[in-house]
């Protein structure tokens, strides 16, 4: 506990920091989503180029927030008992969820699906509704933690 009281204030940088960091990852990755659904023939490799690297971004700040949220958490007794924590934690554990599944399902699909852009196969429309419906996700969990963080303590 010493330790935490003692760099308190480090700990709380590096949770800015980590929301910054994936935020801005999170939010470009969202953007390029949100074109890719707009014009999916001209942005599909692109997409497929970008994704990974962002990918990479925002799990390396989801890393420094879970570090440094666990050690301010530690000394807060009874936190965990609020409607807000609870609710912050629960968007957290979708961002998580939908994190894997994007890195693991989403992600390694773009590269298959390249020369299918074209045509817009049904694979390729499957594939688009449902990566929609996971940057719908990705945009309403993280903003919403954000939210949370920044406006309601």
């Amino acid at each position: 506990m010493e330790f935490i009281s003692e760099y308190y204030s480090w700990i709380r940088f590096a949770h800015v920091a980590g929301a910054i960091i994936a935020l801005g990852a999170v939010t470009a990755t969202d953007f390029i989503m949100l074109w890719f659904k707009i014009k999916p023939k001209s942005m599909g490799p692109i997409v497929a180029r970008v994704a990974p690297l962002l990918s990479i971004q925002v799990w390396i700040g989801l890393l420094l927030l879970s570090v440094s949220g666990l050690l301010m958490f530690i000394p807060m007794e009874g936190l965990e008992s609020t409607d807000i924590f609870q609710l912050k934690m629960l968007l957290v554990l979708a961002l998580f969820l939908n994190g894997i599944f994007l890195n693991l399902w989403v992600t390694p699909r773009f590269e298959k699906l390249i020369p299918e852009w074209e045509e817009m196969t049904p694979r390729v429309k499957k594939f688009m509704a449902i990566a929609g419906i996971a940057t719908i996700v990705s945009f309403l969990s993280w903003w919403g933690v954000i939210f949370i963080m920044t406006v309601l303590y």
